[in-house]
């Protein structure tokens, strides 16, 4: 049934995609400078083990960095233990940043006259692909302003700030394209997320 309401397929068959092994250091970078903004920068650097202090406190945007280093960030974000609220504005303000890179499609898009949430969903695998270079990503129609999105192959998202964060850039995406917005958290399975869209 999926299938038939999907506005965006997978590429492949859920278990032949292959998995991420390297995330976009604009993400990473974007999400220090939130930290920093947002007070949370120096305990993080305590939390982030030594060994990946260079790898990720000097990265630099556009380029790649290998899953366990984006992994390492993630991990010591969690760590600092926010309530959901918070790690969902930073989420937000981390998109805010990358729109000028990773998001320039979603926000060209969103110039246009007459734009809903259905004319960005076709390209959330192009999204999802300029910041991972693995996985990918789906989504189906539920009703007339109601979408799901399912992500997969991507280990960040067994980290639970990963997967808030990420719900606050989507939350920001879709933003862009109606009045109102609501996106919910689906049950998680390993390496994947889903997410629930509803607007207005």
């Amino acid at each position: 049934m999926d299938d038939l309401d999907a506005v965006l397929a997978f590429p492949a068959a859920r278990d032949q995609i292959l998995p991420s092994t390297a995330f976009r250091a604009t993400w990473v970078v974007s999400s220090l400078q939130t930290l920093r903004s947002r007070g949370h920068y120096e305990r993080y650097v305590t939390l982030l083990p030594a060994a990946y202090h260079s790898s990720v406190l000097e990265a630099v945007a556009g380029t790649w960095l290998p899953m366990d280093v984006a992994h390492a960030h993630y991990a010591a974000c969690n760590a600092l233990a926010l309530p959901l609220h918070e790690e969902l504005a930073i989420g937000g303000a981390v998109g805010d940043r990358a729109q000028g890179s990773i998001l320039s499609t979603a926000v060209k898009a969103a110039r246009g006259v007459g734009v809903t949430p259905w004319t960005i969903f076709p390209q959330f695998d192009r999204l999802w692909r300029r910041g991972a270079n693995g996985g990918a990503a789906a989504v189906f129609r539920l009703g007339p302003k109601e979408a799901r999105t399912e992500l997969v192959g991507c280990e960040l998202f067994d980290i639970p700030y990963f997967q808030h964060a990420f719900r606050g850039v989507l939350f920001g995406i879709v933003s862009m394209f109606c009045e109102k917005a609501y996106v919910h958290t689906m049950p998680h399975r390993p390496h994947a997320a889903t997410f629930r869209f509803q607007w207005a």
